[in-house]
């Protein structure tokens, strides 16, 4: 049993054994109206499991689970919450109906599939694949609609409408104005898409992005090297974004104890969907999970798992949920392979956990 400090009955765990997932968790997703407590995970192992709150017993149920019949990159939720979307490591894109609980294949990549996410603006899927290529689907058809060619792999994404951020190889970055795509990826493009170098530097790989809006729109992306950065940046009507505003870099995931100092991929990090820029949580390869205040640029609090790398995490689309996977990152290769089951939880947000306290 992993012993999670600073914990309390705050972390809701799931009930039965039975329900965690038998592989590492690659994608957490809240059903985005906020009205239901329910969440889907994608895992390694080939399933997409749906999860709800139950706050009177403080655990979590699992109400569905589908066979993609391949590792499960990514999971999105339609906007009726009546079914969710998956892209497998075969490159195949699925969507299953939670009221039926019957699957259809949408289509396929050239590769894995990294991300999908459903535009519910054009009711269309979009999915990014290491193929490096973007795809949009109409799920009553059997083939995309459109499709757009990168000069990067890309691997990591994020979608606040109607921007869309990738981080890439080449620690490149790329914010698309999707309804202006066509303009910068389409064929005769007027103008080519501005590719952006990585705040992080030409060294260090871009591993987890998550975009904001507040005062301003910006992005925070969390490197392998355990650091992160955050960026403001204007949409003016540009087709993709050319210029990013430097507001902080900071090393979140280390590990310091005398002379040694270790440093561990931050594979997951996202903001208060009430707060902007002024909140931000990250959590990495070290087995920690941090709250940090942008404003006095200051940790608040953190949560330490033994040193299990925590893989995903999720804030629900209210602020008052976060849901967090502990699993197995292979970060450290076959050599530090991990025997501990995956693991899920959900941390009760508080009021007081959103502010540095002087």
């Amino acid at each position: 049993m992993w012993k999670v400090e600073n914990a309390s009955e705050k972390h809701i765990r799931i009930a039965d054994p039975e329900q965690y997932p038998k592989d590492t968790v690659s994608c957490i997703s809240w059903a985005p109206s906020g009205k239901i407590s329910t969440f889907a995970a994608s895992s390694w192992d080939s399933h997409i499991r749906i999860y709800n709150v139950n706050l009177d017993s403080m655990s979590l149920e699992q109400k569905s689970c589908f066979d993609a019949e391949s590792p499960s990159l990514t999971v999105n939720w339609h906007q009726d919450e009546k079914s969710v979307f998956t892209g497998c490591a075969d490159g195949s894109i699925k969507s299953f109906n939670l009221e039926t609980e019957t699957s259809e294949t949408i289509g396929n990549h050239d590769g894995p599939v990294k991300d999908v996410h459903w535009l519910s603006e054009s009711n269309a899927l979009l999915t990014v694949s290491y193929d490096k290529t973007l795809r949009f689907w109409d799920p009553r058809q059997a083939k995309h609609v459109a499709g757009f060619q990168l000069n990067h792999k890309v691997f990591c994404s994020d979608l606040m409408y109607p921007i869309l951020g990738l981080g890439m190889s080449e620690a490149k970055l790329l914010f698309l104005n999707l309804p202006d795509i066509q303009r910068v990826l389409g064929a005769g493009a007027q103008s080519p898409p501005n590719y952006l170098d990585s705040p992080l530097g030409a060294n260090t790989q871009v591993c987890s992005i998550r975009l904001y809006q507040g005062r301003t729109h910006g992005m925070a992306i969390g490197g392998n090297d355990g650091r992160c950065n955050i960026s403001s940046f204007r949409v003016l009507g540009e087709p993709s974004v050319s210029r990013l505003d430097n507001f902080m870099t900071f090393r979140a995931q280390k590990i310091e104890d005398g002379n040694r100092r270790e440093l561990y991929p931050l594979n997951s990090l996202g903001f208060h969907p009430n707060k902007g820029l002024d909140f931000i949580y990250t959590s990495g390869g070290d087995g920690v999970m941090y709250f940090w205040d942008t404003n006095v640029k200051n940790k608040i609090r953190e949560f330490r798992f033994d040193g299990v790398p925590i893989t995903q995490t999720r804030m629900d689309p209210n602020g008052n949920f976060l849901a967090y996977s502990l699993g197995y990152d292979w970060a450290r290769g076959i050599q530090g392979h991990m025997t501990q089951p995956s693991k899920i939880f959900v941390h009760t947000m508080d009021e007081g956990e959103l502010r540095y306290q002087r």
